[in-house]
């Protein structure tokens, strides 16, 4: 997660804008992430190679047009926010690698929306030179996802994806060639995650109709139990639909969508900062997913159907039924291969490949199926009733 630069004062609160496009090498301040009620909104200052022990800052103001000269100061750049009304809001010093980011909580009040704010960052170097930004982001507080749909925020960070487990294909685990090698892979911008799969109600309430098999008076809250049975190709049509709706609502932020999780974003949010084969340890056992039987305890845990949505323990960030209850659609395409690269990447996203991607074990199958690093492909047109899917509010990718 983003180390987070606090606050001196914060007096309002905040949402979109672009940044203006920069040389590579100029000093910028970048808007990672919208700031919605109830969220939290990055700004990030991008220095030049070289830039070990300055010192970063932000300034904010209300909104402000001009670009003047700093009064009385001899400064490199000019100030691009109310000279007259503007507040340092964090300082850090600066490592060289990691580029400084401040993190601004929006309140969940909606007299916040529509609030504004433009945001310039600044740093001093060791020679005693004060460095304005060429640019500044102007904030605007949007609307974020409807109560709902109960989503989580999820921050910028980064983590190690892939399993290290070997001999490959020995229990408990059996690992595959496919989860390895393990590397570092960015999630760059935040986004907001289903706290739990799609559930029946709500994928009714979108497209009109129910095509779960566990559904109806023989399955105690059926409404609130997954969706299921429904193909890669339907749950996109599903996200698409709930984007239009929410749009209209005014509840999504420019630049984001309702889509699928990436592959990346999906173990991303099931690990929730663990490096074990599971994001509650080392082992899976019965009572914490819905899932068929544990190779570490031996027992058999298999209930022969879904459970409603939340019966089990939540993962350090609050998410539901990563593992267990039924298999989830991930927007990447795949060949089956053992295709993970072995050096760190950001975003990643394949977009090509005869099937797609499912993460995280179901009712059906056993707990080496559950793990956070398990990779299962299916082609696109499949619908079972052990497979579902969870939406995340996130960045538009290719």
């Amino acid at each position: 997660m983003l180390p987070r630069i606090p606050l001196v004062s914060l007096a309002a609160s905040f949402a979109v804008l672009i940044a203006a496009s920069l040389p590579a090498q100029s000093r910028s301040t970048v808007l990672v992430g919208p700031p919605a009620l109830g969220a939290t909104c990055y700004i990030r200052h991008v220095l030049p190679a070289g830039s070990v022990g300055h010192i970063a800052g932000f300034l904010w103001s209300s909104p402000f047009a001009g670009a003047v000269a700093v009064p009385g100061l001899a400064v490199n750049g000019l100030l691009r926010v109310d000279p007259a009304a503007f507040v340092a809001l964090g300082l850090t010093l600066t490592n060289g690698v990691d580029l400084p980011v401040l993190a601004l909580d929006v309140p969940s009040s909606p007299g916040v929306l529509g609030g504004q704010l433009d945001c310039q960052s600044f740093d001093l170097d060791p020679a005693g030179v004060f460095q304005l930004a060429g640019n500044d982001v102007a904030l605007t507080v949007v609307d974020g996802p409807s109560a709902a749909l109960d989503m989580v925020a999820i921050a910028p960070g980064t983590y190690l994806r892939g399993s290290p487990v070997t001999p490959l294909v020995v229990a408990p685990y059996f690992n595959q060639a496919n989860a390895q090698p393990v590397h570092a892979v960015t999630i760059g911008r935040p986004f907001w995650i289903g706290r739990h799969e799609v559930t029946q109600s709500q994928y009714q309430a979108v497209t009109g109709s129910n095509p779960s098999r566990f559904q109806g008076p023989t399955y105690a809250n059926a409404a609130q139990r997954p969706v299921e049975q429904v193909s890669w190709n339907e749950a996109v049509a599903y996200c698409a639909a709930l984007t239009a709706s929410e749009q209209a609502a005014g509840r999504v932020p420019a630049g984001y969508v309702y889509r699928l999780p990436t592959e990346a974003e999906w173990e991303y949010c099931c690990r929730a900062g663990t490096t074990t084969e599971y994001p509650f340890g080392p082992t899976l056992v019965c009572g914490q997913a819905n899932f068929s039987l544990s190779y570490h305890s031996g027992a058999n845990c298999f209930i022969g159907q879904t459970a409603v949505v939340g019966s089990y323990a939540p993962n350090a960030w609050g998410l539901r039924d990563m593992i267990g209850n039924v298999l989830e659609w991930c927007l990447d395409g795949w060949d089956l291969s053992a295709n993970y690269p072995a050096s760190a990447v950001a975003d990643p996203l394949v977009s090509t490949g005869p099937y797609r991607v499912t993460r995280g074990g179901c009712w059906s199958i056993n707990s080496s199926f559950s793990r956070s690093a398990l990779r299962y492909g299916l082609t696109p047109s499949v619908a079972s009733h052990d497979l579902g899917f969870r939406v995340v509010l996130a960045p538009i990718v290719p």
